[in-house]
């Protein structure tokens, strides 16, 4: 199975469990047998483009082919998946997917996630400019400036005032991994 194809299965995956749906349930649906749709989950089984929009269809989720120059970066709740950010390398476009609905644990409310609005996310996770102490932080995180997108790489945007933070999406790291003990 390649890379992209994997990605788009996670996803569905972990949409299918926020939904609190079986894999039974989604199979049936779509009109699929529950043990190939487990293989497809699983990885062991390709699915046709088809029965991928078919699958995806079921869960809600819009599936969008994400090119190589993206960024995509998970935006979690504890150690749930709330919202799935991709954004282009040249950081002029963003798309994203809301796998939680609106609420306390949804930082982005609505339809629309604009680029200043997702930097100021970021941005708020971040030590503030202008803080006296900022140059030793960032020498210590071996960093040259305050760019939020190099620290949250570093700091996964944690905060002690929420559970929020964001990671990598090939990063295989738990909430316990990075909450501020």
């Amino acid at each position: 199975m390649n890379n992209e194809l994997g990605i788009i299965i996670t996803k569905i995956r972990e949409r299918r469990k926020a939904l609190h749906l079986s894999q039974k349930e989604v199979a049936d649906k779509c009109g699929l047998k529950q043990a190939n749709y487990s293989r497809m989950e699983s990885g062991k089984q390709s699915p046709t483009l088809e029965t991928l929009l078919q699958i995806a269809d079921a869960v809600n989720l819009r599936i969008e082919l994400i090119p190589n120059e993206m960024t995509v970066y998970h935006v979690m709740f504890r150690d749930e998946l709330v919202t799935v950010v991709s954004l282009s390398k040249d950081r002029k476009t963003i798309h994203f997917n809301k796998i939680k609905e609106d609420g306390i644990f949804q930082p982005f409310s609505g339809e629309k996630l604009d680029l200043e609005r997702f930097y100021r996310f970021i941005k708020s996770r971040c030590y503030e400019d202008g803080r006296a102490d900022l140059d030793e932080i960032l020498k210590q995180a071996h960093l040259s400036s305050n760019n939020p997108y190099d620290f949250i790489r570093i700091s996964h945007g944690v905060t002690y005032s929420d559970d929020f933070w964001i990671k990598d999406e090939n990063e295989k790291i738990t909430w316990k991994d990075v909450k501020v003990r």
